[in-house]
């Protein structure tokens, strides 16, 4: 009860935090102007960037199928995709975006996926998607310290840099080196802890599958990674925005996204980076000549839009988390909590 407590006290002040930033944000990048780019957004846009995005969650479900069907633990299509759609909602609200584990928690609870298998499926196409932010993100961050902003303290803006990698380091290291969790061994015995090592352990034995499809996961992140940047392309002509690029401005989305995805994984305490992600954003369209009002609507407008349709997710995130507990609740005389494991 008193972690119950100490968590939601925490979810809180990270909430506040995160409007405290938007609210100043708004503040000196100018609210009505703000107001009134909204208010005259163009909804055939926003409607093909709300479809682009539908389209991207399609491709990525296509990923987990086709790791779930070689491991032999394949369900329907639009199970997976209820399950990701909930894993993306609460992603929008953890540090990292790591709450999107929880699309492998809906198909454990709900659909009886094995909890190992669950796991790789979501893990694999996401150390790849990772890599490729690292890499886009990487070169923006570059081309802005030494060719824009000419910073003298440029190791700030490769925070992001550092805490993706780090992601993908210890993703890789779960996935495939049997070494590095014999150093938790210890832990084994230990309550929740001992049973989330055991199902690292299990998730080992089926981690090649992650190998032998490798190039189409990298080919299905190719279409992915541009349909995102359509996307958010198509947001900025919701709110009139243009961008003087060397080629088309959709390339510059290519960059872009990945970079402020990058400002979600610099430690502060705020919800999935919110705010600072969107000032970031901000300023660096205001480095590409759009007004500060302009940018922070463009930046809102993408961040709410993707909120608004992941919602429908909440349902199945909710029953699963609850699944969960009720598991743990039951298990926790015994000193020893539950995960499915393959049958």
């Amino acid at each position: 009860m008193k972690k119950f407590f100490v968590d939601r006290a925490h979810f809180i002040a990270e909430l506040l935090i995160s409007v405290i930033i938007i609210g100043l944000l708004l503040h000196f990048a100018g609210f009505e102007e703000f107001i009134g780019y909204v208010a005259n957004i163009n909804l055939w846009w926003l409607a093909l960037s709300i479809i682009l995005l539908v389209v991207m969650y399609l491709v990525m479900v296509l990923r987990i199928k086709i790791l779930l069907d070689e491991m032999k633990a394949g369900i329907g299509f639009w199970k997976i995709f209820r399950a990701h759609v909930a894993g993306m909602l609460v992603a929008d609200f953890t540090p990292a975006r790591s709450g999107y584990i929880a699309s492998a928690l809906v198909m454990n609870k709900k659909y009886g996926v094995p909890s190992e298998k669950a796991m790789v499926a979501i893990l694999g196409p996401q150390m790849f998607d990772f890599l490729n932010k690292v890499a886009a993100g990487g070169i923006a961050v570059f081309y802005l310290v030494n060719s824009v902003m000419r910073m003298d303290n440029a190791w700030i803006m490769y925070m992001g840099v550092v805490g993706i990698s780090v992601m993908i380091l210890v993703m890789a290291l779960i996935l495939f080196s049997k070494k590095f969790l014999k150093l938790f061994d210890f832990a084994l015995k230990w309550p929740m802890v001992g049973e989330l090592l055991a199902m690292a352990h299990r998730m080992q034995e089926h981690s090649d599958v992650i190998i032998r499809k490798a190039p189409v996961i990298i080919f299905l992140l190719m279409i992915t990674w541009s349909l995102k940047a359509f996307s958010w392309w198509a947001v900025a002509k919701s709110v009139g925005i243009t961008i003087d690029f060397p080629v088309h401005e959709v390339f510059f989305f290519y960059f872009f996204q990945p970079l402020v995805t990058m400002l979600e994984f610099i430690p502060t305490p705020t919800l999935a980076g919110m705010g600072l992600s969107e000032t970031g954003g901000t300023l660096v369209l205001g480095l590409m000549g759009v007004g500060a009002a302009q940018a922070t609507a463009f930046m809102l407008v993408a961040r709410f839009k993707t909120i608004a349709v992941n919602i429908p997710g909440y349902k199945y995130a909710l029953e699963s988390i609850g699944a969960l507990g009720k598991d743990m609740k039951k298990e926790s005389g015994k000193g020893k909590y539950k995960f499915s494991k393959a049958k």
